[in-house]
């Protein structure tokens, strides 16, 4: 049997001229072409001897032959490709979503590619040809509307990033920003705060409606007038990046009104810190003047002077089960019925909320 460097140095097959293909790697490993696509596609059927696949391992690395996954994947009508698409990569809400999705993937020997859209619904558009055409096995979804019809990917399948309640027929996994807007709302009334703004937008335009929604049904439950002029609505579908100067303008105007607020809920982190800026430009010191409370626990909010009290979410769990989530239904498409997973929201309390009997 010729050595690997003999093979390679006899040039017996020409391959400086093709890619060596599994039949070479067979060749110079000694054994068939069965076995050498069994340890090289890694098939669990039939176990191989121990000292028969480092043969064939060391072969296939002598040749520097890479496998086919084109074809492999027509073979098997599996790419072990999975996509993610999510809205705004600017937005520190998501590389930790991302990442814990990766790493269960990484697990199942799944690729995880990844597509950002800036909230623009043609590139989003765009990604979903290319998903098409990549045949990617699954999809992780973070729409970048509600009225998004998923009947674009009617072979795969897809999970929502979200409460899901506009994909009924689609599995979620999400968190409950709805809970979460009411925890804050209500542990600044327990701290006696009556006069509590709102600033809401930037890049969470699918979920600013239902921001809105627990907020006014706080004002009502708590029997407390609403006052329109403590909302700031800040620009939908603009990355997370550039909203913080827009939601800083919006902050100025109501923080210079003759009756200003005494606390202010931010829809997430990034307006939170907005809300930061604004009350330094004014020269209106935190919590002592004014309470603030964000939302989604983003790295910044805690390295922030002073530190944000947020409502927490588990983003790098969110990541981890919806690619949990996927992997079951790559194996169990049509066995059952879709799930919805919600999880709750904490609310860590850091320097930026005091009482009103505080507030000087």
């Amino acid at each position: 049997m010729l050595s690997g460097i003999d093979f390679i140095q006899g040039c017996e097959l020409s391959i400086s001229n093709k890619s060596p293909t599994i039949r070479d790697v067979a060749i110079v490993a000694g054994v068939s072409r069965a076995t050498a696509a069994r340890v090289l596609n890694e098939q669990k059927e039939i176990i191989v001897k121990k000292d028969t696949r480092n043969r064939v391992l060391l072969a296939a690395a002598e040749l520097g032959y890479i496998q086919n996954t084109v074809a492999a994947s027509l073979r098997s009508k599996k790419t072990y490709n999975v996509a993610i698409s999510i809205p705004d990569i600017s937005n520190p809400f998501f590389p930790e979503l991302v990442r814990g999705a990766q790493d269960v993937f990484s697990m199942h020997n799944y690729n995880l590619i990844m597509f950002n859209n800036d909230w623009d619904e043609k590139i989003e558009k765009r990604h979903f040809e290319v998903i098409r055409k990549t045949l990617a096995d699954g999809l992780i979804l973070s729409p970048s509307r509600s009225d998004l019809s998923h009947t674009i990917f009617p072979n795969i399948p897809i999970v929502i990033l979200g409460d899901g309640l506009s994909y009924p027929s689609l599995d979620s996994v999400g968190n409950d920003s709805k809970g979460g807007v009411l925890l804050a709302l209500n542990h600044l009334f327990d701290l006696g705060h009556r006069n509590i703004g709102l600033v809401v937008g930037g890049s969470l335009r699918k979920t600013s409606s239902s921001r809105i929604e627990m907020y006014e049904k706080f004002h009502l439950e708590r029997n407390l007038k609403l006052q329109q002029n403590y909302i700031a609505r800040i620009e939908f579908g603009i990355r997370a990046s550039d909203s913080i100067e827009k939601a800083k303008k919006s902050v100025l105007e109501i923080l210079r009104q003759k009756h200003p607020p005494t606390a202010i809920f931010a829809s997430n982190d990034v307006l939170a810190l907005a809300v930061l800026k604004a009350a330094f430009e004014l020269k209106i010191c935190i919590p002592e003047k004014l309470s603030l409370i964000g939302m989604d626990d983003i790295f910044s909010a805690s390295a922030s002077t002073p530190a944000i009290t947020t409502v927490s979410k588990e983003r790098y769990k969110l990541g981890q089960l919806s690619a949990k989530r996927l992997i079951y239904k790559l194996s169990n498409v049509d066995t059952e019925l879709p799930e919805r997973i919600l999880m709750p929201c904490g609310l860590l309390q850091r320097e930026t909320v005091s009482s009103v009997s505080n507030v000087k």
